[in-house]
């Protein structure tokens, strides 16, 4: 089977309705699980009870409005996104066992809304290591984010009112029309649904020891695997280890593996250039000056309040708490590994090298930077064509297997 038959076939079992779905011919069955986010009211903008629960903490929201027009779609508190608060997380296994003994959390790319991309992946990685893949959507990205976000229409007329700043725009389209008109109006959003996202992850560790996924032991082993903006996510995980639960973890970070700084997420199907700008200014300068002018994340940036959380900052610019970061670094020398195309404009594969590696070349973390035969990119590092269908199969298979030989 090619891998544009084997993702159209995921595809289709995937979007089935039910909770429960399961392929024979395949060899997998797919576990919907609800959730639901038990930080959201501590941490989210527009919530009426922002509080740290570690040290018994009340914050002020700074929660702000993007425009005066209080109906628009785009115009609602992160609070206020039910989608956000409860979704489904989906673990993807093989039938060889009744029970996971060990799980892959994988973590998608910035401005995702289906899994579709993801699906071989997974299932690729599942029968090559017989681990369980759990699909962990990030806060406000997949099914945690109101439909109307996608919808082309409405996002199409929000497009064309960025596009109309196209001196100081580029890259405008429906497919970024509202992460960047929320992200442009309060870039602090990064954090804190990133924050949210790293608070829904111990709790779901919590809730898989509790026994609440009947499809995985809960003394199952955790790995991570990260694309993009998820790998960005899942080294500060891997850096953080809460409450010791990713002590003997593997990371594999895919087309990632750098400071923020370092990556390009203008795209069409990303972010626009404005979005992108105003983001990377206003992080560049609440690093340069500690965080003071935002009480709320100096609070979860103190090393010493939040030993954990606080790795976040070390990830923002590259020339910013580098001897840190590299320290902590070598100390998971063998738990990184870092799979990197040459031609990936967003996640260029040097600043992988400059990050995991050091700028002396002294952290031994594995990288390796591939460059396949067929027309490719960030978005799609496997096109879904016939045309090169064989090459495509036989370099997906070949960068499966350096992941799968990594978990094992």
């Amino acid at each position: 089977m090619h891998y544009y038959q084997l993702h159209e076939q995921l595809k289709n079992l995937f979007h089935t309705e039910g909770d429960y779905l399961k392929s024979e011919e395949l060899g997998i069955e797919l576990f919907k699980y609800d959730f639901e986010s038990t930080q959201a009211a501590n941490v989210l903008c527009g919530s009426d009870t922002l509080h740290c629960d570690i040290h018994n903490e009340d914050f002020e929201d700074t929660y702000s409005k993007l425009t005066t027009d209080t109906d628009h779609l785009l115009d609602i508190s992160d609070y206020g996104v039910s989608e956000n608060k409860k979704f489904k997380v989906i673990i993807l296994k093989t039938l060889t066992e009744e029970v996971s003994t060990d799980v892959i959390v994988m973590f998608h790319g910035l401005n995702e809304k289906k899994w579709d991309k993801y699906l071989p992946w997974a299932y690729e990685l599942a029968k090559r290591t017989n681990k369980a893949i759990v699909l962990f959507p990030i806060s406000f990205h997949m099914d945690r984010a109101p439909l109307e976000w996608s919808d082309r229409k409405l996002m199409f007329e929000v497009a064309q009112q960025r596009a109309k700043h196209w001196q100081e725009n580029s890259d405008t389209s429906y497919v970024n029309a509202a992460l960047s008109t929320r992200m442009e109006a309060n870039p602090q959003r990064m954090f804190w649904s990133g924050l949210q996202t790293y608070y829904d992850f111990v709790q779901w560790d919590k809730e898989l020891r509790e026994g609440k996924f009947s499809c995985v032991s809960p003394s199952a082993n955790i790995d991570l695997f990260g694309y993009s903006i998820g790998s960005f996510l899942a080294i500060i995980l891997l850096m953080a280890n809460p409450n010791g639960i990713l002590a003997k973890a593997k990371l594999v970070c895919f087309c990632g593996g750098m400071t923020i700084d370092r990556m390009f997420p203008v795209s069409k199907y990303i972010m626009d250039g404005k979005a992108t700008i105003a983001m990377q200014k206003v992080f560049a300068q609440l690093l340069t000056t500690k965080f003071i002018a935002e009480p709320r994340i100096h609070h979860y940036q103190s090393s010493e309040l939040h030993p954990g959380e606080s790795w976040f900052k070390t990830m923002l610019r590259y020339n910013h708490y580098q001897e840190e970061r590299e320290a902590r670094l070598k100390e998971l020398e063998n738990q990184i590994y870092s799979v990197n195309l040459k031609e990936d404009e967003v996640a260029p594969a040097v600043e992988a090298l400059n990050m995991l590696k050091g700028p002396y070349r002294d952290v031994p973390i594995g990288v390796d930077i591939l460059d396949y035969p067929f027309a490719y990119s960030h978005m799609v590092p496997f096109p879904l064509t016939t045309k090169n269908a064989e090459e495509v199969d036989t370099h997906f298979n070949l960068t499966m297997a350096k992941m799968a030989n990594f978990y094992l």
